[in-house]
């Protein structure tokens, strides 16, 4: 059974720590592991696979540009998975 969350508690996920992810790890998909959108994840890892010589390497801006969204505190990543505001 999984655990109940009221929208007023706040995530043990820190949004340093997704930010970080991001901007070091981002192109694997590394912050959204951390932050539980999986299936995001494991697509940014396929994407950093299989795109990475096609596109120059430009892929990996994906992650940086998130990473520095995540620390900014821009609207799409204020929270995890569970709707949870990152501390």
């Amino acid at each position: 059974m999984m655990p109940t969350y009221t929208s007023s508690s706040p995530s043990p996920r820190r949004r340093a720590v997704a930010g970080l992810l991001g901007i070091y790890l981002g192109a694997f998909g590394a912050h959204r592991f951390y932050l539980g959108y999986t299936a995001m994840g494991i697509a940014q890892i396929l994407a950093a696979i299989l795109l990475a010589k096609a596109t120059y390497g430009a892929v990996f801006l994906w992650g940086i540009v998130e990473g520095t969204l995540i620390v900014l505190g821009a609207q799409p990543f204020r929270t995890d998975a569970d709707g949870r505001e990152l501390r």
